[in-house]
């Protein structure tokens, strides 16, 4: 699978007034126009509906009220609606066209937040274009997760960032992320060191959990019984009961005598005891029942899981199926086996309907979308039911200590004798009072340290599975390292041959020994060298950028998205006939490449040779018919 993600519709509205609606193609797409005409808005609102932390509109801008965007991804189309408003603005996903899209009502649209929302069970927009797009989610040094914006952050070069930034500017950036990036976009390790990391870090949460819960376990045991083991806990349980059995059958052979008449009083007591003996006995056997209920509960929940990844490997298998076998041409009726004629590819031979591919992609997808997150929804419940079995349990033991207790009082006070020597009876019962409560302290003590074993097996064992993954990992990421120098390599190949195209306006480009990308420190050196001519700095910028994307169109092991829009073309003073010739250079390079692709740029001055290639999208833009028609 190639990663890859293309416009193919953009809209920009103006309440139910639409300012800017253009098709876009895969390839090179120009969109010209005079200084001021509004292009690097256009640029901008790109950027911003495709997940772009962005908020400083230009002032024709800010009478928009959204942009919509139809996206041709690896997978699916989907349709991005996303009104303006600040960074973290959510957007809404309809899978489907964005023709399609205009007539659906808000219940059709799925609405993804820009971040990760905290619990993990709704999806980002990130994840969803990515997963859309056939790229892998992967996290940074920082334990976070890399996000569409930082993506475009390489993908989109505009006039605000110096030009001799590999990334598009901005405040709180560090080195890890934009490493993070740079791996992801060269396809360093693919998806099992992504995956590898993200479980490692997933088991890492579980362990300091874990331990947590055990330390406090440990600080909740009195400091005399820190050392207890359950056997010598056993052994003290057996000697309470050998006691409690005898002051048992001292009461019942106590030379007691027969009241004439007992007391109705006495007789009171007794029937009050006996019905808190039932409703112990009750409330024992319905927690019981909860119990049971419960854990049937969560093996339907099991199998329910297990059912809906067996659906999802299944959907992902009949997807790759049907890639490779493509629709199937019927020539002959599968009832009567009479020729068939009129065979039309845009309609179904059989029952005529229009065969729609990318709407059946899309739904396809949205299936997928679907499955994913009630799994998800499933394993957070299993999750809660078995909280709520171990909370069931803890009052089990409660209520069990309470109705063995009870059960031995009444058996004291009442089944051996109904009028038994007050002073024997109140001794008896106060040592049997005394020997219940040591004894309810003792299973207690019992149930806490067995948590605590518990908890020590559950830590020991995460610890042991850290321990695997990291070697794992570790292994992974010695191999990244050839994967780096086969993908840098080309990258720099590619770097090489666009500078020596370049005019010869800059010495070092005419024919460089060297040219390299730097994620970490943000930079692009030719020869060792980063810093020329502002005008050179941007051919420099550009060259960088488009290598990255020209080395993946002919790498499929690449990650990135095929994706570039070039706000700065002739930025920075910029002669015409330079500018030109990188037009032609990269409308070129565009025609040799491999894999699909989308190349976005601006330009005041497009080449006349490309004026009439094609190649352009919407008109050419005056300050008096700017891009967005604002009423």
């Amino acid at each position: 699978m190639v990663s890859f993600f293309a416009l193919k519709r953009l809209q920009i509205t103006q309440g139910t007034h639409v300012a800017y609606d253009q098709t876009f193609h895969r390839g090179v797409n120009i969109i010209r126009g005079e200084n001021s005409s509004g292009k690097s808005t256009i640029s901008d609102f790109i950027f911003y509906g495709l997940g772009g932390e962005f908020d400083r509109w230009k002032d024709a801008a800010r009478y928009c009220t959204a942009v919509r965007i139809e996206v041709e991804c690896e997978q699916a189309i989907l349709t991005v609606h996303r009104s303006v408003g600040t960074k973290l603005e959510p957007t809404f996903v309809f899978y489907g066209g964005l023709e399609e899209s205009l007539g659906k009502g808000v219940d059709h649209w799925q609405k993804v937040p820009i971040r990760r929302p905290a619990g993990g069970k709704e999806l980002s927009f990130t994840q969803v274009l990515f997963r859309a797009s056939g790229i892998p989610e992967a996290p940074n040094a920082a334990n976070s997760n890399i996000t569409m914006h930082q993506i475009l952050r390489l993908l989109y070069a505009d006039q605000q960032t110096p030009p001799g930034k590999l990334f598009r500017f901005e405040s709180f950036d560090t080195r890890d992320i934009r490493e993070a990036v740079g791996q992801l976009i060269i396809g360093v390790n693919g998806y099992d060191l992504y995956e590898g990391q993200i479980a490692l870090r997933e088991l890492k949460a579980e362990y300091a959990e874990k331990d947590k819960l055990y330390s406090a376990a440990l600080l909740a045991l009195p400091s005399a019984e820190g050392l207890a083991s359950i056997s010598a806990l056993d052994i003290r349980l057996r000697e309470l009961a050998t006691n409690r059995d005898r002051i048992l059958a001292e009461v019942r052979n106590v030379d007691s005598l027969v009241a004439e008449e007992q007391s109705q009083q006495f007789v009171s007591e007794r029937r009050a005891m006996l019905t808190r003996v039932r409703k112990l006995a009750l409330d024992v056997q319905e927690n019981e029942q909860r119990i049971l209920d419960l854990t049937d509960e969560q093996g339907e929940i099991e199998q329910f899981i297990d059912h809906l990844e067996t659906q999802l490997a299944t959907l992902n298998a009949a997807s790759t199926l049907a890639d490779k076998l493509g629709s199937i041409e019927f020539q002959f009726c599968p009832a009567c086996l009479k020729p068939l004629s009129d065979v039309d590819g845009q309609h179904c031979v059989v029952c005529h309907e229009v065969v729609d591919d990318d709407k059946a992609r899309s739904k396809y997808f949205e299936i997928k979308i679907d499955n994913e997150l009630q799994i998800r929804e499933s394993r957070q419940l299993l999750k809660s039911k078995a909280a709520d079995l171990e909370a069931l349990q803890s009052d089990g033991r409660g209520l069990r200590r309470s109705y063995a207790a009870a059960i031995a009082e009444f058996s004291s006070r009442y089944d051996v004798s109904n009028s038994p020597r007050e002073s024997f009876l109140a001794e008896r019962n106060k040592q049997l009072g005394r020997l219940e409560s040591e004894a309810a302290y003792l299973e207690e003590l019992r149930s806490s340290i067995e948590r605590l074993d518990e908890l020590s097996k559950a830590r020991a064992k995460l610890n042991d599975d850290i321990e695997i993954l990291q070697a794992r990992l570790r292994r992974l990421e010695a191999s990244s390292n050839a994967r780096t120098v086969k993908a840098m390599e080309s990258v720099g190949s590619i770097g090489r041959r666009l500078l020596m195209s370049d005019l010869q306006r800059e010495d070092t480009f005419e024919n460089p020994s060297t040219f390299s990308v730097n994620f970490g420190d943000d930079a692009m050196l030719v020869d060792g060298k980063m810093n020329f001519a502002e005008s050179s700095n941007v051919v420099l910028k550009n060259t960088a950028i488009l290598s990255l994307l020209l080395a993946a169109t002919y790498d499929a092991a690449f990650w990135h998205p095929k994706f570039l829009l070039m706000d700065n073309i002739e930025d920075k003073g910029m002669e015409q006939e330079r500018s030109h010739n990188y037009q032609k250079l990269i409308v070129k390079e565009s025609d040799k490449a491999k894999f699909p692709h989308q190349i976005i740029f601006t330009t005041s001055m497009i080449s006349p040779e490309l004026e009439d290639s094609g190649l352009t999208v919407g008109p050419k833009y005056t300050r008096q018919n700017k891009t967005l028609t604002i009423v």
